[in-house]
């Protein structure tokens, strides 16, 4: 059996947490309940959170605005300078959906967005577009 087939690909360290979150999706109306949301870790590069309602589930490649507690927003800003903060929580983009416990939840990941990746202007554009759905 080849030795690197389980080798881990993975390029930052991964922080267990588990603690009830709330998100939005961008163009979405609403926050997700705490209820229905638990993230389980967290790293430089992103986090991964557990939904039990499908409805909740956030599309593929879409901005979310994660609402995160003091010790998870600290950590965040520990481990990346140059994360999208803004009241309270951190912006980033949906870049996995997998079935978490078969029939019951769905794991999601999503990548951290980095200042030094946008202008300025669409940053503005981000804070302003979770504003307009309050």
């Amino acid at each position: 059996m080849n030795e690197n087939a389980h080798e881990e690909k993975r390029e930052f360290l991964r922080i267990e947490h588990e603690t009830p979150i709330e998100f939005k999706i961008l163009d979405g109306k609403s926050l997700t309940p705490k209820k229905d949301t638990l993230s389980r870790n967290i790293s430089a590069s992103g986090i991964l959170f557990r939904t039990t309602n499908e409805h909740s589930i956030p599309p593929l490649s879409r901005i979310v605005w994660i609402k995160l507690d003091d010790k998870m927003l600290n950590i965040c800003s520990e481990i990346e300078h140059d994360l999208v903060i803004y009241n309270k929580g951190v912006f980033g983009r949906v870049v996995r959906i997998a079935e978490g416990e078969p029939g019951v939840s769905y794991d999601i990941g999503v990548c951290f967005i980095r200042k030094k990746d946008m202008s300025e202007e669409d940053i503005k554009s981000l804070m302003y577009g979770i504003q307009s759905r309050k």
